[in-house]
């Protein structure tokens, strides 16, 4: 019972530091960090051909793969050994909220939702730079209402639902591992002819690794849709019909889910159009995905997440921690 009790003060405080305080700053964010380290590997990668790069690649991503979660996971050990189980609690939730993202998605978005009602496009499309790889410089106002929204809509899986679905199962030492794995595809997971075999690796694993969320997140939309009183049934008809529209086989699924829902259209540019809509030309657009991008992932959390961390997550990391620490 003690132990169940010491589960859900990590879970909740975890999700109440993310609604509440956000994102700590940059360098205290492990998230950051992680950032660094792979940006330090991959420059000093020199690309020799197609098969070498490749084992390059993985070898890069194994060492944040391995290091991050075993580091995290043995100074968690050393606190509950040092300072007891509540302090232990306590920095678990610290770490949980760094591991995953809500709020972040919302600060970043909102600017870009106030630049458009104020009719100022030059503001809202740097605000958009700051959050997709696409060049937005001659976007206009349906398109970037159209970028921002599919970006919250993306991140719901990438940012909120896979982070804490690994944390179910695994505690701190698998959420963190799904962290670096979605930063290496962020970093270096791209088709272009730096990293299209260096970062062949983690592209691969990041998909593999979203593609569980991507396929149930759909229902919490539903059910967040259904709540928030939007069509619901339109989204998992758009889902159903849009899930294969984008290159990557996991995005298509939650991004044609929030444009059927809210009846409307995204749009990128010669890559994907999801959803049978007209493109959003509402700007409150980008508010109602972040509503959805929210209830979703709090049902999620509550219905999914909570039950599998107090049951087998919570044992997993204490089962590594104790692995980690026979020697002391």
């Amino acid at each position: 019972m003690e132990l169940i009790l010491y589960g859900l003060l990590i879970a909740a405080l975890g999700l109440a530091l993310d609604l509440t305080l956000g994102e700590p700053p940059n360098a205290l964010h492990p998230v950051v960090w992680i950032g660094k380290v792979i940006g330090f590997l991959d420059k000093r990668i020199k690309r020799t051909g197609q098969k070498a790069d490749r084992r390059k690649g993985v070898l890069m991503a194994l060492t944040p793969l391995i290091l991050f979660p075993l580091v995290f996971t043995l100074l968690l050990a050393i606190i509950h050994d040092i300072f007891g189980a509540l302090v232990w609690a306590i920095a678990c939730a610290i770490v949980m909220k760094t591991m995953f993202a809500i709020t972040a998605m919302e600060r970043h978005v909102k600017p870009i939702m106030k630049a458009l009602e104020n009719n100022d496009l030059e503001k809202a499309r740097h605000g958009a730079s700051m959050i997709v790889s696409r060049d937005v410089s001659k976007l206009d106002k349906e398109h970037i209402i159209s970028c921002a929204a599919e970006s919250a809509a993306e991140n719901t899986v990438d940012s909120a639902f896979s982070p804490l679905f690994f944390f179910g199962l695994g505690g701190i030492p698998l959420m963190v591992f799904y962290r670096v794995s979605n930063t290496l595809d962020a970093m270096v997971g791209y088709m272009t002819p730096k990293h299209i075999d260096v970062g062949r690796f983690s592209a691969i694993l990041d998909d593999y690794t979203n593609w569980i969320c991507a396929r149930l997140s759909v229902p919490f939309l539903l059910l967040a849709m259904m709540l928030l009183r939007l069509d619901w049934r339109q989204g998992w008809a758009m889902a159903k019909k849009y899930k294969h529209a984008t290159k990557s086989p996991n995005k298509g699924w939650s991004m044609s889910a929030f444009a059927g829902g809210m009846g409307i259209r995204f749009e990128k540019y010669d890559y994907y159009q999801l959803g049978d809509g007209p493109l959003p030309s509402d700007p409150k657009v980008i508010g109602q995905t972040i509503a959805i991008m929210k209830v979703s992932t709090i049902l999620f959390f509550l219905i999914v997440v909570l039950p599998l961390f107090l049951f087998i997550g919570m044992n997993v990391q204490l089962f590594v921690e104790g692995l980690l620490t026979w020697w002391l």
